[in-house]
């Protein structure tokens, strides 16, 4: 296979809900294993206003923000574990802002010194991704027991930019132009209308393969003045056209 393909569509991936002491933190738990042979396909990972935690045989790692794709080389066979948080948990766990960390992969230890490594070992001792995947969320949730509920801002930011358009969403939160920039920014990576941009990309994503709409209806439905709109936008987002999505998503 060559050429440009979704994350989601190469190799197996899958993603888990969670529950108990990890629900109000995490989004959702995930694996992805590539494919045993090498080939020249460049994977896309697409924006989606999330941060996850990442686990693979070289050790932890935390997965920044993105604005646009990424496209990280996935060795063949090889399999990385996520969590994904939900909006509002990640700069708290990281003690940061998150655009210090848009576009970036960095190891978990460098922003949080003696992490998760004492762990390592015993997920590299577990058989098999699925147990070590249990694992994984049964050491976020004893090593972060202490993390504080979801930022109400953020969550509410994240709903309304779901909703576009953007504007008006400081008047709704009673906050100011700037300090509605300074929460996005400082919560999810990113100003408020680029965040609205990557929430509107995610709704198409997840409604692009549920049924047989055209793409004009679904631009319509997700929130794009035209399908002329959505082309634009997805392709500066994913490096892909609406239409190379709709096939992958479908095939």
């Amino acid at each position: 296979m060559t050429g440009t393909i979704l994350a989601k569509r190469y190799g197996f991936y899958r993603e888990f809900t969670v529950a108990g002491a990890l629900a109000g933190t995490v989004r959702c738990a995930w694996l992805h294993s590539a494919p045993a042979e090498n080939d020249a396909t460049r994977v896309a990972v697409v924006p989606d206003g999330c941060v996850d935690l990442l686990w693979t045989e070289a050790g932890f790692m935390i997965a920044g923000p993105d604005r646009t794709a990424a496209f990280p080389p996935m060795r063949p066979g090889a399999t990385i574990l996520g969590l994904r948080f939900k909006p509002g948990i990640a700069r708290h766990l990281l003690r940061c802002d998150l655009d210090a960390l848009t576009g970036k992969v960095v190891a978990f230890d460098d922003l949080r010194p003696g992490g998760f490594n004492v762990h390592h070992d015993r997920l590299l001792a577990a058989d098999g991704s699925m147990n070590r995947l249990q694992l994984l969320q049964g050491v976020f949730a004893a090593e972060m027991h202490d993390l504080p509920a979801m930022h109400h801002n953020a969550a509410a930011l994240e709903a309304m930019c779901k909703r576009p358009p953007a504007e008006g969403i400081a008047a709704a939160l009673g906050v100011t132009e700037r300090t509605l920039r300074r929460i996005s920014t400082a919560e999810f990576g990113y100003g408020p209308k680029t965040l609205a941009r990557i929430l509107r990309l995610q709704k198409l994503l997840g409604r692009i393969g549920e049924r047989d709409s055209v793409l004009a209806e679904l631009a319509a439905e997700t929130g794009f003045a035209d399908q002329a709109h959505m082309g634009r936008d997805v392709l500066s987002l994913t490096s892909l056209t609406p239409g190379e999505i709709l096939r992958q998503m479908r095939s």
